[in-house]
């Protein structure tokens, strides 16, 4: 009888041993599932928080000649580079926030140093088109290099990355003349996409 109480006994505190265990092993996937969950809402929370940008066409920069102390703000199309003083600046992409969000532009730009005889004292940001068509009509001295296209330097572009308009020195455009920035990016206003209508006579 004893042994049978002994047994039973054993059995008891073995079943009772197994379901704490169980219980501890429970326990543990609950709060690692918890932790998981946690862990899933805090990346949809950023996610959430992350700024949503909208991209635009054009961009709105900011070009300082150094030595004059000269800046100006001019408008530059994504594909239409613009030259100003001895730089061609060509937008690839700009990308803005919502007027909702905190304000940031983000652009792509592609910096190359243009020929002398195309840009020589240029101070007004002007097309790169509009250069190259001007300097093609005037002749040029016999000892001067042929006009051609603006050409990128042998080493390759003077810049080529991002630029954020909130932290204008954590991407910039390095040279001892010249600076450049972005000021924001938006959409071609609708005037500036359609053309001057002529009056019928």
């Amino acid at each position: 009888m004893k042994r049978l109480f002994c047994t039973a006994a054993i059995a008891a505190l073995t079943l009772s041993g197994a379901a704490a265990q169980e219980d501890t092993i429970s326990d543990e996937s609950s709060a690692e599932t918890e932790m998981a969950s946690d862990q899933e809402m805090e990346e949809e929370e950023e996610a959430s928080n992350a700024p949503s940008y909208s991209q635009e066409r054009m961009a709105t920069l900011r070009a300082l000649d150094k030595i004059t102390g000269r800046s100006a703000d001019f408008e530059i199309e994504v594909g239409n580079p613009m030259v100003f003083g001895v730089l061609e600046i060509d937008l690839k992409v700009c990308f803005q926030t919502p007027p909702e969000e905190p304000p940031e532009s983000a652009a792509f730009l592609q910096i190359v140093e243009a020929d002398y005889v195309e840009t020589n004292t240029l101070t007004e940001p002007r097309l790169a088109s509009e250069v190259r068509a001007e300097m093609s009509d005037v002749e040029a001295p016999a000892d001067a290099p042929a006009v051609t296209e603006i050409e990128e330097d042998a080493t390759g572009p003077l810049f080529s990355g991002w630029m954020f308009a909130s932290t204008p020195g954590l991407s910039a455009l390095e040279h001892p003349v010249y600076d450049v920035w972005v000021i924001r990016c938006r959409q071609p206003s609708p005037e500036s996409l359609s053309s001057p209508v002529v009056p019928d006579e």
